[in-house]
């Protein structure tokens, strides 16, 4: 658990909790336990992981029995579901576990999924509809949040308001600096929104990240929001005497103190000796493998696709047969995507109208279309990865179109990056100013003036921090040669990121682990298995 510093849990300083959680109940206030969050160390494995963590976070937070409550002996209304990493497999086994707890008392569940529809991590939890109260986070997340105009962000509420669940709050950051976009300005909220979302049966109010922040907004939104940030006891109809009890969502966090977890993202398919694709997701040490790469695109040509000596797109079987390589790593959770560009490719876009044929193209021969000349077989890739070094801009115009995408048949489209760590990057920029990438991993390699070196590290921090503050991503990684061979410059020993570089990286909110130059390269030196560990 980390409650900041709040209290030290591992020395049983935070059950002293208990008399102020009390004391919230008594007046008429549901305090919940928050599990997840942007930097913490969590994931469920299996169904019977996911029963195993219900079954603890009953004994030790809810009902149940344990000599070790970090909270005290308090029983809390609930648990609420604020998951933004790890896999989205097992977190619905993980509510079903909850609910079956209700016959011996209440448990609460409500969820802080992220505002495009349906949410990545938790959309089949949701679909189960043991949720009561479901936040949405209508902040960072540009293609649904308020941004001069509020019909994106009333589009996204129309589909979020489908869902099973008791009441559907609408959340915001209270203030400006609270969150990197989606801050609406009281009197906005009150004029032009409140009055359109406050329509709908399941509207249940505003959620807010968070107390620290909140100087004045609730107080200024309170009696135009109605049951925003509270649970309403009426009476018996909407027009009795309502009152009105704060809800304080509380945000405990279910992970190890000050110890942000990560996870690794690796390049396959520019070396035939590196292994087959299923090799490399059966070692069980990445999260994320990019497919290296649709080469060739743009200006009128067909794309094309080279995968090194793995298999020549031109022959009769092609490389169809990786497809069974891309199903098994997802059927581990590791997500697959496909990277275009790198930096010996035949590619650009000559215009907005070009990126858009390219992403129909990509679309349709390796994501959720359908084409007779899918190079890969039938697999579904989860998203694109824009490796971009070289020839035009536009790219921005193919992340939007991209995006568009999002979700048909069911699937969310994942756009990630791997810039070059000066800020802004070159060729990129304008696609990432979009705020439609998932993942970023920067390449501070060959690139002296901001990779980390023994004689400096001014260079960088300071490209780290600019990267990490001025992007909107949801997970930023640390993008590093897998040996010295791998790269002109940049190589860290796995020694030195452990001791020196990580413990700095893993200080900013957006942290997401590190992205290695490549499979074959992690190969002959092990570095993956290396830093595993403490990334």
């Amino acid at each position: 658990m980390n409650l900041a510093c709040h209290c030290d849990p591992s020395s049983n300083g935070c059950t002293a909790l208990s008399n102020d959680i009390r004391a919230c109940q008594g007046r008429g206030i549901k305090v919940l336990l928050s599990i997840g969050g942007g930097s913490g160390s969590y994931s469920l494995t299996s169904a019977k992981d996911a029963r195993q963590v219900a079954n603890y976070l009953w004994n030790n937070f809810l009902g149940g029995q344990s000599s070790s409550r970090p909270l005290g002996d308090a029983v809390l209304d609930g648990i609420d579901f604020d998951i933004v990493g790890g896999t989205d497999q097992h977190w619905d086994e993980r509510a079903n576990a909850l609910s079956e707890f209700r016959h011996q008392r209440k448990v609460y569940l409500s969820a802080a999924p992220q505002c495009p529809f349906p949410d990545a991590w938790m959309g089949t939890a949701i679909a189960t509809g043991l949720f009561d109260y479901v936040w949405v986070q209508f902040y960072k997340n540009p293609p649904c949040q308020y941004s001069g105009n509020s019909s994106q962000l009333i589009s996204a509420w129309n589909q979020w308001t489908t869902i099973q669940a008791g009441q559907v709050f609408l959340g915001l950051p209270a203030a400006p600096e609270a969150a990197a976009s989606g801050y609406i300005p009281p009197d906005v909220l009150v004029s032009q929104v409140l009055p359109y979302i406050k329509t709908s049966p399941k509207y249940g109010g505003v959620m807010l990240w968070s107390k620290f922040f909140d100087n004045g907004y609730s107080a200024a939104i309170k009696s135009d929001s109605m049951c925003s940030l509270h649970i309403c006891p009426f009476a018996s109809t909407m027009d009795t005497k309502l009152y009105f009890a704060i809800l304080l969502l509380i945000l405990f966090s279910f992970v190890p103190k000050s110890d942000a977890r990560g996870e690794i993202a690796v390049y396959w398919g520019q070396d035939e000796q590196e292994g087959t694709l299923t090799k490399t997701c059966n070692t069980r040490k990445y999260a994320y493998v990019n497919i290296a790469f649709l080469s060739a695109f743009g200006n009128g040509q067909t794309p094309k696709i080279n995968l090194a000596g793995h298999c020549d797109p031109n022959s009769a079987k092609g490389c169809r047969r990786v497809s069974n390589g891309i199903k098994n790593c997802q059927g581990q959770g590791i997500k697959v995507m496909l990277s275009i560009g790198g930096g010996d490719g035949s590619y650009t876009l000559t215009s907005d109208d070009d990126a858009r044929t390219v992403a129909d193209y990509i679309w349709n021969n390796f994501l959720g279309g359908w084409s007779s000349s899918r190079p890969l077989g039938d697999a579904v890739l989860d998203g694109i990865d824009f490796d971009i070094e070289q020839g035009d801009s536009h790219y921005a115009a193919l992340a939007r179109r991209l995006s568009q995408y999002n979700n048909r048949g069911g699937k969310r489209v994942y756009l990630t990056a791997a810039p070059q760590c000066p800020f802004p990057d070159h060729w990129l920029n304008d696609a990432l100013r979009t705020g439609l990438f998932d993942y970023v991993w920067i390449q501070f390699y060959n690139n002296p003036s901001c990779e980390f070196s023994s004689r400096s590290r001014g260079g960088f921090r300071m490209a780290w921090r600019k990267w990490t503050s001025s992007i909107q991503a949801r997970k930023f990684f640390l993008g590093l040669p897998a040996s010295r061979a791998a790269a002109g410059s940049g190589y860290i020993s796995p020694e030195t990121l452990r001791s020196e570089v990580l413990p700095f990286i893993k200080g900013f909110q957006g942290y997401g682990g590190v992205m290695l130059w490549d499979r074959y390269n992690d190969v002959q030196s092990g570095y993956s298995s290396a830093i595993k560990g403490s990334v």
